[in-house]
Parts: C-alpha cells; sequence; structure tokens
C-alpha cells in the first residue's frame, strides 16, 4: 500500500503523522451539502451479486448510533438507537469527535463489532475486541444481526465480509456501461460529497446523465470530480439503483482523518487478533480487501454499511 491509510506505525503518536502528512493534512470536514431530500422519484431496490448466485441489496444509508433512547436486541432490550442516515451522501464528520458513553449526540464512525454484544457501541478500550469474527457463532457482533435498525427486526440486516467485498468491487459480472463490461464502481461527487458510486448488477444510465467516467479504474491520476450529480441528477441515478459510499474518514478516539476525503468501510472478517478488513478509498485508488494492520486496529472507527440478503427481502 502506498497511501497514508493503509501505513503501519508502532505508535498512535506517529500514526497520526503519517497519515496527515500523506494526506497533505486532510483533516476537513465535508462539503457543505443539502439537507432535504433530492427531488425525483423514489428509488428502486437494486441488486448486487457478492458471490456467484448470492446477492444483497444496501441499506438505505450509513449506519449512526446514539446513546439516548433504548432499542430492541436479540437478547432483550438495551440502550442507545440504531438507525440509517437519510440520504446515501450523509455523513456526520466532526460530531464523531464527541464519541463517549455519555455523549447524547449522533455518531458514524463505528469500532469493529461494536453492536452492543461483548463491544458497546462507543467503546475504545482494546480489551473489548477478543472477539474474532461477526459471523458464524460470533454473529451477534455484527451491528444488524444483533440490533433493530430503525423499524427492522434484528437480523434484518449485516455486514459484508472481505471476500464480499472483493467480488463486488472485482470481480462481479455486471452490465456494460459507457463501453465498459461489467462496469461495478467510479468515484463520484454527489450533492458535493466526494465517494464512491456501486453500479447495481443490471443497470442502464439514465439518457439524460453524461456518460460515466473512469468505471472500474484504480489509478493516482483520477479523482472524485471524475463524475459530479446534483441533487437531480443523483436522483435520477439512485432510481436507476445506484449506491453511494461517502468518503466518511475515519477515527482513532477522538482523532479524526480524511473526513469528507477518504472512505473507510468495515468488513466483518478479521485478519489477526486485534485486526480486520475494509473496504478503502481515496482519491484515485480503491482497495476492497484492504488489511487494517495499525496495531490494535478494531478500536478505531470506521464507517458501517450494512446489507441484507435478497431472499430476506
Amino acid at each position: 500500500m502506498t497511501k497514508a491509510l493503509f501505513i503501519n506505525g508502532s505508535s498512535r503518536k506517529n500514526k497520526m503523522t503519517i497519515v496527515a502528512t500523506a494526506l497533505m493534512c486532510l483533516f476537513m470536514t465535508g462539503c457543505e451539502r443539502e439537507q432535504t431530500k433530492p427531488e425525483g422519484p423514489e428509488p428502486i431496490a437494486p441488486t448486487f451479486s457478492v458471490a456467484e448466485g448470492r446477492q444483497v441489496l444496501f441499506s438505505p444509508g450509513n449506519l449512526q448510533y446514539c446513546t439516548v433512547g433504548s432499542h430492541t436486541t436479540v437478547e432483550g432490550t438495551a440502550s442507545g438507537i440504531f438507525r440509517f442516515a437519510e440520504h446515501q451522501y450523509d455523513y456526520l464528520g466532526q460530531a464523531n469527535a464527541l464519541v463517549s458513553d455519555t455523549n447524547s449526540g449522533w455518531i458514524d464512525l463505528l469500532t469493529w463489532g461494536s453492536s452492543g454484544w461483548h463491544v458497546p457501541p462507543c467503546s475504545e478500550k482494546d480489551g473489548d475486541y477478543g472477539i474474532e469474527s461477526l459471523c458464524g457463532s460470533e454473529a451477534y457482533a455484527d451491528w444488524g444481526i444483533y440490533n433493530a435498525i430503525g423499524d427492522d427486526a434484528p437480523g434484518t440486516w449485516r455486514t459484508l465480509t472481505r471476500d464480499e467485498w472483493d467480488y463486488l468491487v472485482n470481480r462481479r459480472a455486471a452490465s456494460t456501461v459507457d463501453g465498459t463490461d461489467s462496469a461495478r464502481y467510479a468515484e463520484a461527487t454527489v450533492c458535493g460529497v466526494k465517494g464512491l458510486i456501486l453500479l447495481p448488477d443490471k443497470f442502464s444510465r439514465p439518457a439524460s446523465i453524461t456518460p460515466i467516467a473512469n468505471i472500474n479504474r484504480n489509478n493516482f491520476t483520477l479523482s472524485f470530480s471524475d463524475n459530479i450529480y446534483n441533487a437531480k441528477e443523483w436522483a435520477l441515478m439512485e432510481q436507476a439503483g445506484t449506491v453511494f459510499l461517502p468518503a466518511a474518514g475515519f477515527r482513532g478516539g477522538t482523532w479524526l482523518s480524511t473526513i469528507g476525503e477518504g472512505g473507510s468501510y468495515w468488513a466483518s472478517t478479521c485478519n489477526a487478533a486485534r485486526q480486520a478488513y475494509a473496504l478503502l478509498f481515496i482519491d484515485g485508488l480503491v482497495n476492497a480487501s484492504a488489511e487494517c494492520t495499525y496495531e490494535k486496529d478494531r478500536g478505531y472507527g470506521r464507517s458501517v454499511r450494512l446489507v441484507r440478503d435478497v431472499s430476506r427481502y
């Protein structure tokens, strides 16, 4: 790996310095964005293959958590509330710097496996992360498996595995779009927010939308400005089935990095006693099975975007 999100460091101070320097001090919040729902038709429910013969639907936005209130879990009732962001391009940015078990605000950069089963949603304690997976016998560590999210019962949603992220981004068969066979993803800016668009297995670009540039490309010369959509244009792309992952950054405790400039989305797969995999992207680089190898990496807060299996829909 050659960009700062993938660099190892022996101390937290050094890691902060390396990341900040390599990403040219990208500590800014995301661009101001329209908070009203974009005009246009309601989005369809597009399917995405994550393995041969297996498809999923994406949640309507990134996962968010607040300590106030209570919600249903597999085991009963727990404090706090989980919900999905109102829009696909929404993220909370600097609000995550206030994370604590007493903060009454919302956060959306969550530590690995912090569903409330063994690991509290706001935990920063490395000793809490002894679980080895978010699957199988430890599936309750998955936010969607353990918790009701909004009005959806526990078990409705789940987290993609490392192999599923890799298949989705790099290997699945999909539609031919603007001259690219099996068009799967492209970097873009939606309603002023940088991020990654994911094209469903079956996709037809709306006639009024300009051709999508640099599909399936992974090159440092590319950027989020290659494809820009305003609210009306995004409503059409969403109606056609496009999913958007905002570049919401990541955090270490209350320290934030790459907010509005890089995306970091957890996978359910671990790769060491205190490490796990994630989908990572920044300008011109997309890594669907990145090894998050910082020391005690599971305690870092990253975005969570859940899916539901098509058979459950």
